[in-house]
């Protein structure tokens, strides 16, 4: 479809293209501002025959842009059988190459007309309806015989990665399930938006002037220069690091940096609390009403299969994977999410999905029969490494039971755990050792893991999906190689994440 905007929920339909012959395209103009146009709802009659006939397979590019568009307009394309742009990122997850012009110049050594030769850039740019419809239907017509150019080609690699299976029957079938949910768009709170903004407001002014007052003087909080001058010179506070500074020679107030000196004035915990404040307003506050449709009320995240490396959905304009849930007051963003009158929103999570799939895939007698019986794995782990019955687990120990179970699988060192727990070196050290005794499947997983990565480049989950690690291939660096071993690690558990990412 060729539309007026890359909004899909916003934009107006201007022609649709297709081909039946990767030599061959047609474009069919219906809302173009000159020129001679077809009626819409006579288009949609006359299409939709074919377009709906299961025995007449439908290709694109990005199918979920164009099914919604034609969706909204009356007419529910099916079945979807091959997306070219999804072929690609599940061929190579990490490809360069996801948008339909750059992947005919690589694949196909077809340099296809931009965009931006259309409809210019900047301040001067015109929407589709405002091409001439010759220059938009050589334009569109291309884009449609491309897609089917492309299809033997990314077909045989698929088929080659043995990740058909995968493509047909995952990620083809969720392209409407995806669309459907953008259609759906959420329902905000407004009024709770604007008297949240209000007291957000009220609060950040307060911290404002309670910090300038314990530096002394006025000054741009705002202003890593001048906060940093604040701190360090002022106050005369020690950073963490004496010998690491800034490009612009001044020592940092990276959030990192400044967590590192709690304790040190309480100006510090202020400084954090007043960014956590302005960032609460001005990512989500007051941006998340602003973004409502005008036509429906609702906002309308766009939910993209290919967002990611690993298989995991990514939510954009707006980001609503992504609210706070860390503090008490950045968890009260989610209370102007709402359901009209007569629903209920509801939440709905796996217990220890990860977990379980570890479980699984090590085959460990020990962790298998704990979830067999039903026992609460954090408070088994704890009871095994301290050599203890279950029932004399205090919560201390899960807690810390539970940051080596989650920890370990996902390539926690044993100073890494003292980051994440009250352990001492010498204690996570020997928690580590006494969980691989009793739990030495996992351990024989792990490593095989790492040793399946460094021979063959890649690990896969029990869906297929491939991850793929040349580094560990090419002798890179140590710290390059461990990362991309509890990389490694995490994909092969990774069909847990997709089940969930996809429910």
């Amino acid at each position: 479809t060729e539309t007026t905007d890359t909004d899909v929920m916003r934009a107006k339909l201007v022609g649709i293209s297709l081909s039946v012959s990767p030599d061959e395209g047609y474009y069919i103009p219906v809302g173009h501002a000159t020129g001679q146009q077809l009626p819409l709802a006579e288009v949609l009659k006359a299409l939709e025959g074919p377009l709906t006939n299961p025995k007449i397979a439908k290709a694109g590019h990005n199918l979920k842009y164009d099914y919604l568009m034609l969706k909204r307009a009356g007419l529910a394309v099916s079945p979807l059988s091959f997306d070219t742009m999804i072929a690609e990122w599940l061929i190579n997850p990490s490809s360069r190459n996801l948008g339909l012009k750059s992947l005919a110049w690589v694949r196909l050594g077809y340099e296809m007309t931009h965009i931006d030769e259309l409809i210019g850039k900047g301040r001067d740019q015109k929407t589709m309806d405002q091409v001439p419809l010759e220059e938009a239907g050589r334009y569109a017509a291309t884009d449609a015989a491309i897609c089917l150019r492309l299809l033997p080609e990314l077909k045989a690699e698929l088929e080659q990665q043995q990740a058909e299976n995968l493509f047909n029957t995952m990620e083809m079938p969720l392209i409407p399930v995806l669309a459907d949910m953008e259609e759906t768009g959420i329902l905000l709170d407004l009024d709770f938006f604007k008297h949240f903004s209000k007291e957000l407001e009220e609060r950040i002014k307060e911290m404002e002037q309670k910090i300038q007052n314990a530096v002394g003087r006025e000054f741009n909080l705002n202003s890593t220069q001048q906060l940093s001058e604040a701190l360090f010179s002022t106050l005369g506070l020690e950073p963490p690091d004496r010998a690491k500074k800034t490009a612009a020679g001044q020592y940092s107030t990276a959030a990192a940096v400044l967590e590192g000196m709690v304790g040190q004035h309480p100006v510090i915990e202020w400084i954090l609390e007043y960014r956590e404040l302005e960032k609460l307003r001005s990512t989500y506050v007051d941006t998340l009403p602003q973004q409502v449709n005008p036509q429906t009320g609702r906002v309308h995240t766009s939910l993209n299969q290919t967002g990611t490396v690993t298989g995991r959905i990514a939510s954009s304009d707006p980001n609503l994977q992504n609210i706070p849930t860390r503090t008490e007051i950045g968890r009260r963003v989610r209370n102007g999410f709402i359901a009209p009158k007569g629903a209920v929103l509801l939440a709905v999570d796996y217990s220890q999905i990860e977990l379980r799939i570890v479980a699984h895939m090590a085959q460990d007698k020990a962790m298998l029969a704990a979830f067999r019986a039903g026992q609460d794995i954090h408070a088994t782990t704890a009871a095994a490494v301290h050599g203890i019955d279950l029932a004399d687990v205090t919560p201390g120990m899960r807690r810390h039971a539970k940051a080596i179970n989650f920890g370990l699988i996902y390539g926690m060192s044993a100073f890494g755990l003292t980051n994440a727990t009250d352990l001492t070196l010498a204690e996570a050290e020997n928690f580590i050792e006494t969980y691989f005794k009793e739990f030495p499947g996992v351990k024989t997983f792990l490593e095989g893991i790492k040793e399946k990565a460094a021979k063959d480049g890649y690990v896969e989950t029990l869906l297929g999906r491939r991850r793929y690690f040349p580094n560990l291939q090419k002798g890179a660096s140590h710290l390059i190689r461990q990362r991309e071993e509890r990389e490694a690690r995490s994909e092969e558990r990774r069909v847990g994440k997709e089940c969930r990412s996809r429910w």
